[in-house]
């Protein structure tokens, strides 16, 4: 197969505009994981979405302030998942690219000149070039807004008599 010379601006921006591309993906993914967390209610004859929560009943004991006598009171806790399950938001700390690129012509548009180049042929010694992408990820600081939904929610998780008992 014949080597197919490219702009040289086209090798280098190529990689960077696939590793936007991977950023904007995991951002929408991470977007769509928050929204299945959420179900809809009725409320005030509105529907509305809220956190998905866990109900948990317990019995915890207290004394009762008028007679003191102490003892097992039902309880129950309602906790939205978001706040027990990691959020899954990866970013892309670093990336290397490394290529080698030969030049085999250049070419004059609007005063500027155009280098051309080939990478990865395989037909001469004198042509081979290697491209090498090192990606390292990581799971990011959550967003700000993010991050406050959740100890937003944290700090309202109620605890209340359970009178279902």
């Amino acid at each position: 197969m014949p080597d197919i010379p490219l702009r040289l601006e086209q090798m280098i921006s190529a990689p960077l505009t696939a590793i936007i591309q991977a950023q904007k993906e995991s951002a929408t993914a991470t977007l769509q994981f928050l929204l299945s967390q959420l179900e809809e209610k009725e409320e005030a004859g509105k529907r509305k979405k809220f956190p998905t929560a866990l109900e948990f009943s317990y019995s915890q004991i207290l004394q009762d302030p008028e007679t003191g006598k102490i003892e097992p009171i039902p309880m129950k806790i309602s906790i939205p998942i978001l706040t027990l399950i990691p959020i899954p938001y990866i970013s892309i700390d670093e990336a290397e690219i490394d290529f080698k690129a030969k030049i085999v012509a250049t070419k004059q548009e609007k005063q500027l000149p155009v280098l051309y180049a080939v990478y990865g042929s395989k037909v001469s010694v004198d042509l081979t070039a290697e491209l090498n992408v090192k990606i390292k990820a990581k799971r990011a600081d959550l967003p700000e807004g993010v991050a406050k939904m959740i100890t937003t929610l944290s700090n309202s998780i109620p605890v209340s008599k359970d009178e279902g008992k």
